[in-house]
């Protein structure tokens, strides 16, 4: 007699991981206002009720999705800290990882999402707060100056606009060639 397998059935962590993954794409295509639960929960193959017993409200799933993206980005800056650097040598390196979180444009298209929704006082504020923090955070490994750093963040948010539009690079890049 063999024993038939059954299929593990995901933890509810697994399944959060799985619907953070789905918001974030649903709230890149779509934004916060016109985006919904019913699509979010179809993309992660579960129902929609079962996203309230994970999330308290589509605010709370939204912020979750954007805290996701920022720590994704700050993850990024930080595999460029190395001891010794240069602030150059430095805002160089989190740029190229930058430029690597960039390549799953959801992510991008996801944070822009949080800025567009920023009228609702408490996304404007979990934004406020994820650009302050990014500064200090780059500033701290960095080294450089707030000059620097503010060209790096320039520069880093038109990057976001160039991969969300697909742009080419030389309207993005001062030094890309034509």
């Amino acid at each position: 007699m063999t024993k038939s397998r059954t299929a593990r059935r995901p933890t509810a962590e697994e399944r959060r991981e799985q619907v953070l993954e789905a918001g974030i794409s649903v709230f890149a295509e779509f934004g916060y206002h016109a985006a919904k639960t019913s699509d979010i929960a179809k993309r992660a193959g579960i129902s929609q009720p079962y996203i309230y017993a994970l999330f308290e409200d589509k605010k709370a799933l939204f912020l979750a999705c954007l805290e996701r993206v920022r720590r994704q980005m700050r993850d990024a800056f930080g595999q460029a800290w190395r001891p010794r650097a240069t602030p150059e040598e430095s805002l160089a390196e989190m740029g190229r990882n930058y430029r690597a979180f960039l390549a799953n444009p959801d992510s991008p298209r996801c944070q822009l999402q949080g800025y567009a929704a920023s009228a609702d006082s408490e996304i404007r504020a979990f934004m406020r707060k994820g650009f302050i923090e990014s500064a200090e955070m780059i500033t701290e490994l960095s080294g450089a100056d707030h000059e620097a750093v503010v060209r790096f963040m320039a520069v880093g948010h038109l990057l976001i606009v160039g991969t969300v539009l697909d742009l080419p690079d030389h309207y993005v890049r001062p030094t890309a060639p034509h």
